[in-house]
């Protein structure tokens, strides 16, 4: 695309054509709800841990796990790899169950040292209990990776429990009803916490570092498995084997990129010889014109499978025909609409 675009306007640069490409791609990205950038993944929530004991320090962000802690550490690493200890939150010191939550950046599996990602704050205590547990999470695909593109949500379900989690709620809400977060039970809400700074400025920084951050509230003790529905924004693109997705075609990208070409010429045009050239602004038009009708063709190819994500995640897909009853949620269905 970048070659072509290269031929359509005198002197652009190869660099200035890949970036009026690009730019062109995020503007169509933007400008609709396209069936590429939805996406699925999960959350689960790994079993807390707290056999052995801790040293905290008030003042320090070193603390020091006890032999009984870095074997139940280890254990539980290699039983939920899904999970890092690296990504999980500590609670400890004279009183474990309601001090401050502190993130874990690193952590020495053998002689059981680790780094929080502040100052532990609160009264440090010498082989005293403590709760390691994960309550924080950024968005992540399929493979468990970060998401740096995420828009926002659509659902997190717990399927187990028949549970739809609320989205609406902000970290002032959980604030006024459980500052100490000891809301111990099953998370019902996804609170955006912000975006995640663990470890910034450090060699221990995180992997999702700058990626938005959630917490799962009442606090995320029990292993469940979060089904996750979301919107991203999509990608630029930057090698040369890079393709635009479908159903979109490099038709559409390529008006939109001659559009920003041609008005790149316009406003350069003094450059070429004697001033003569084609009527740019003309040609702008006439890409303008191109653009929008390919973007509606391209749009409604892609409605239906926009449409399929949307119909297969709704709350109530029951056909109505058979009752249903969910026994672990306690949640029964009627045999017609209510």
């Amino acid at each position: 695309m970048r070659a072509r675009l290269r031929g359509t306007v005198p002197k652009l640069s190869f660099a200035a054509a890949g970036q009026f490409v690009n730019d062109a791609w995020k503007f169509i990205r933007n400008s609709s709800l396209w069936s590429f950038n939805l996406f699925e993944s999960a959350w689960i929530t790994p079993p807390p841990i707290t056999a052995g004991t801790v040293t905290t320090t008030q003042g320090s962000s070193s603390i020091q796990f006890d032999a009984t802690a870095v074997a139940a550490i280890n254990a539980a690493q290699l039983a939920s790899p899904y999970s890092l200890i690296t990504q999980r939150q500590f609670r400890g010191g004279a009183i474990a169950g309601i001090s401050g939550i502190y993130n874990i950046i690193q952590y020495d599996s053998v002689a059981g040292g680790a780094t929080l990602d502040r100052i532990f704050a609160d009264l440090g205590q010498t082989s005293g209990t403590y709760f390691l547990y994960q309550t924080y999470y950024v968005p992540v695909d399929g493979n468990n990776s970060p998401v740096k593109d995420f828009l926002t949500w659509l659902s997190v379900r717990n399927m187990m429990m028949f549970l739809d989690l609320d989205l609406t709620r902000t970290k002032e809400w959980a604030d006024a009803r459980d500052p100490q977060r000891s809301w111990y039970q099953f998370p019902t809400h996804v609170i955006p916490w912000g975006p995640d700074v663990r470890g910034q400025g450090t060699p221990n920084a995180s992997a999702s570092l700058g990626c938005m951050l959630y917490e799962l509230w009442g606090t995320a003790i029990t292993p469940f498995t979060y089904h996750c529905y979301g919107l991203r924004t999509g990608s630029d693109l930057v090698a040369p084997t890079d393709t635009v997705p479908y159903p979109i075609g490099e038709d559409l990208v390529m008006e939109m990129a001659k559009f920003y070409a041609y008005q790149w010429a316009e406003a350069n045009k003094d450059i070429a010889p004697r001033n003569q050239g084609p009527d740019f602004k003309f040609l702008m038009t006439q890409s303008l014109a191109l653009y929008h009708k390919f973007l509606i063709q391209y749009k409604r190819q892609d409605k239906e499978l926009v449409d399929n994500f949307f119909h297969l995640r709704e709350p109530d897909i029951s056909s109505h025909a058979y009752g249903y009853y969910n026994t672990i949620a306690g949640v029964a269905g009627p045999y017609s609409p209510p």
